[in-house]
């Protein structure tokens, strides 16, 4: 970590009042962009975030904390690893412990504007349910996961994958849309 990029995240959390059960490690810098007042921006122990292409060149080009919403929850677990990813919520986002998300995942619980043109420009009527990832899951890269999913525990979901019903416990996803293509196998099988 090169000391400029802690400087500056610590201060972008400070400013944003990100609550941290410790602070993560971060690898890069991390953008927290809200266009809501209020919000909330949580995260537990070993949180593990690369936030730029140096960190990970793969996918993406940093982190991103989206608030959308004045009543936002963005909520990590702990041991969370992350690449590169952006997370937008208006409603809540809430990702268990030891989920790990690859490079330039996108992970949004809303639509971001109505498809109305008066509500649009408004900004009024934006559709949004919860998103929940599970305990223990593993979201390929470059995936992209929409309003009102769950992906159950140990749930595996294949890069490029589009998202849009809930993945249920142990299973494997892949595809646009995505759909069930296997089962993550136990231990020693």
């Amino acid at each position: 970590m090169k000391l400029l990029d802690t400087i500056y995240n610590r201060l972008a959390f400070a400013f944003h009042k990100v609550q941290c059960a410790e602070f993560p490690t971060i690898f890069g810098r991390i953008l927290v962009a809200k266009f809501a007042k209020g919000g909330t921006i949580r995260m537990g122990k070993g949180v593990v975030i690369n936030s730029s292409l140096r960190a990970n060149p793969v996918g993406g080009t940093r982190t991103v904390f989206l608030i959308k919403g004045p009543q936002a929850v963005i909520e990590l677990g702990d041991r969370v690893g992350m690449s590169n990813v952006t997370i937008g919520a208006y409603n809540r986002v809430t990702i268990g412990d030891d989920v790990w998300i690859g490079a330039g995942c996108k992970i949004f619980d809303n639509d971001f504007h109505s498809l109305v043109f008066e509500e649009r420009i408004a900004d009024v009527n934006i559709g949004n349910r919860p998103v929940e990832i599970k305990a223990r899951a593993f979201i390929g890269a470059d995936s992209m996961i929409l309003k009102g999913v769950t992906i159950g525990e140990e749930a595996v979901v294949g890069a490029k994958a589009l998202i849009t019903k809930s993945v249920p416990a142990g299973e494997i996803w892949a595809g646009n849309p995505a759909k069930k293509v296997g089962e993550v196998r136990k231990a020693g099988q």
